[in-house]
């Protein structure tokens, strides 16, 4: 895959950067074009900086990093893209100039070339207009740092075709594309940008300066404050651009008119070098700053879910991932409270003409969503999805519970047929181990396994058939909750493991009880005790998926599904009876693992397969809290929270 990026300035050389990463060793190459030298080995030596470093941390090998320069490509010439099948356009917010280089850039690519535009506030609808292919051209708006931030912002063409190539692109190149309306800046800047004009109006108003309101900011919604940021960013400039473009819009008012201090302190640093940047203030005046920028942060951020700018679950997700604030911030919202959230925002309204509260928060009705769940429907077939790519997918006590919900509506949902359950990139991660680890008893670990299996019964038990997708690394309980579904489908990716056992704790999600009755005694067994991996073909051949490794497993899931509404092919729950366990299990390589959690899977698996599934979970159950009373549990545990999952833990055997 060829990708370009035009503009080697502030994001263009972070993005290029990024798109390098995701490609490294796929083969095609990344050209990164700017029309003048300098900007260009500036970048390049920007993109060096970040090689060496991710070498030195160990995140990349030095194998790796030659691969990447063999990839990269810097260029004057805009002609060298023309093998290119994406080009993200990042060199300027004045759309004269965007204009100008699309037309350069359509003069060169092929039709099909997909183009993307990098812009904080411009509506798509005026980069596009008068395009040779309007329908291949989108805003990407990505956010800082470039390189590394998921999100993207996508603003469709209304071309299905190019839509779905362009989102699947993204996805490719290691983003998470979240769309939007054609609005001015869209959902994100939206929120941000009028959270950083109240803050450059308070410190314009003398009533506190930028260190005050950063820190109080920080205590009270996480993000580092809005002058940190703009500093960051160099955003002064770029916030009077998008604040004209708000302004201007039909649903403007001056109340968005620039304050004059960005244009005042242009791209001079809020926070010079030797400059405090945190400073407490008075009670009184720290309340003043929180009522103010939580009424913005709240009423902009309704004003976009109220105006269908974008959706809901999106949003809260992206106003964390994207904007770092340290939850969503509908979720931030809801720890308000609905009569909190609607006095506070009336009572800035009051003093602030201009300034509309939404409807929804002026009668005290706040949004309902799923946070880590979404949830499509595709004709008669559901997609639930797990959508947490920033860990990987695991599966957290909320996500569980959401889950549980989308299942149960989808159950009574008429329209409904069958239900495909994946996540976001097909990957499962198993549960969120920060959850596990703060665990503080044998009692609080079984109690942990009864509610997960209070979820998984929900999907074993849906009248309806539910078909899992997975690919990448699927581990721990993102298998086991495969394993309760009716089906699996897998990609060609895969790496479907049980590793509860580098981590000093056995399955607690069904892994000892369903695996075995699916892939046998011996080949459970030995993943079970070794944390073994396998790939798409044994998982297909052994029996935990029921059809060969598919490209895309969604779309194959959705084809299985249709084979069973057709009556030609039957699928059900694992067979919850009874398994015949050896007398004598053959031996495995323990390595370095537990002795002591060993014996506890060994007894578990022996007990509890001899028993129906509902009675052998509650053996596992047992089993897992049992390993609440081992040292070896803390000390894995520690050592997955301080050194990742590749370093082995240095176990007791007690």
């Amino acid at each position: 895959m060829n990708v370009g990026v035009i503009g080697s300035g502030s994001i263009g050389p972070d993005l290029a950067y990024g798109f390098l990463s995701a490609l490294a060793g796929a083969g095609g190459k990344v050209f990164l074009h700017d029309i003048r030298q300098d900007a260009l080995d500036k970048g390049m030596a920007r993109i060096e900086t970040y090689m060496r470093k991710a070498v030195a941390r160990g995140k990349l090998s030095a194998s790796k990093v030659e691969r990447m320069r063999d990839q990269i490509v810097p260029t004057l010439e805009i002609g060298d893209l023309a093998k290119c099948e994406y080009v993200l356009e990042a060199a300027t917010e004045d759309l004269k100039t965007k204009k100008a280089i699309l037309a350069k850039l359509e003069s060169v690519v092929s039709d099909d070339c997909l183009i993307g535009f990098a812009t904080s506030g411009i509506p798509r609808a005026s980069i596009a207009e008068g395009t040779k292919v309007p329908a291949r051209c989108f805003v990407n708006h990505p956010f800082f740092p470039a390189w590394r931030s998921p999100p993207v912002e996508v603003v469709l063409s209304g071309d299905e075709a190019f839509g779905a190539r362009m989102i699947s692109t993204l996805k490719r190149l290691g983003k998470v594309p979240i769309v939007t309306a054609d609005a001015p800046c869209f959902a994100a800047d939206d929120i941000f940008v009028n959270y950083c004009a109240e803050a450059a109006r308070i410190v314009a108003e003398g009533l506190a300066t930028p260190a005050q309101v950063d820190k109080v900011v920080d205590e009270a919604v996480g993000g580092g404050g809005p002058f940190n940021v703009m500093d960051l960013t160099r955003g002064n400039l770029l916030n009077v651009h998008c604040l004209e473009l708000m302004r201007d819009a039909p649903t403007g008012s001056k109340w968005f008119e620039p304050p004059p201090i960005f244009l005042k302190q242009a791209n001079e640093p809020w926070f010079p070098p030797g400059v405090a940047r945190r400073a407490s203030c008075d009670e009184a005046v720290a309340k003043v700053i929180r009522d103010r920028i939580v009424a913005v942060l709240v009423s902009r951020t309704y004003f976009v879910v109220e105006n269908g700018i974008c959706d809901a679950s999106d949003l809260d997700w992206l106003t964390h991932n994207a904007l770092g604030f340290r939850t969503g911030l509908l979720e931030f919202t809801e720890t308000l409270g609905p009569a909190q959230a609607r006095q506070v925002c009336a009572d800035y309204a009051a003093k602030h003409p201009g300034f509309d509260v939404p409807v929804g928060l002026a009668e005290g009705k706040l949004v309902t969503y799923y946070r880590d769940v979404v949830v499509t429907r595709e004709d008669d077939v559901a997609i639930v999805r797990v959508r947490r790519p920033e860990a990987r997918n695991a599966l957290c006590a909320r996500a569980m519970k959401e889950i549980a919900d989308a299942m149960r509506v989808l159950e009574k949902d008429d329209a409904i047929r069958g239900i495909v359950f994946s996540s976001y990139d097909g990957a499962l991660a198993g549960a969120d181990i920060k959850e596990l680890a703060v665990l503080p008893d044998a009692k609080a670990c079984e109690e942990s396994c009864l509610n997960g299996y209070k979820v998984l019964e929900v999907i074993a038990n849906l009248s309806k058939p539910v078909v899992a997708a997975v690919d990448g690394p699927v581990m721990g309980g993102g298998a086991e909750t495969c394993m309760a579904c009716h089906a699996r489908v897998v990609g060609p990716n895969l790496m479907l493991a049980q590793p509860e056992v580098n981590l000093g704790i056995i399955p607690g999600y069904g892994g000892t009880q369903r695996l075995p009755r699916l892939v046998g005694v011996e080949r459970a067994v030995e993943m079970l005790r070794t944390a073994k991996a396998i790939g798409a073909k044994d998982a297909y051949e052994w029996g935990w998926a029921q059809v060969p490794p598919a490209p895309d497993p969604v779309e194959a899931a959705k084809k299985l599904l249709g084979s069973v509404f057709a009556g030609d092919r039957k699928i059900a729950p694992v067979d919850p009876s009874p398994v015949e366990v050896p007398a004598k299990l053959a031996p495995v390589e323990l390595a370095h693992r537990s002795l002591a959690i060993d014996e506890i899977i060994v007894d578990v698996v022996r007990r509890g397969l001899a028993l129906p599934l509902e009675q052998g979970l509650k053996v596992e159950a047992d089993g897992f809290a049992r390993c609440k009373n081992t040292v070896d549990m803390d000390i894995g545990m520690k050592n997955f929270m301080q050194n990742g999952p590749r370093v082995p833990a240095a176990f007791l055997h007690e």
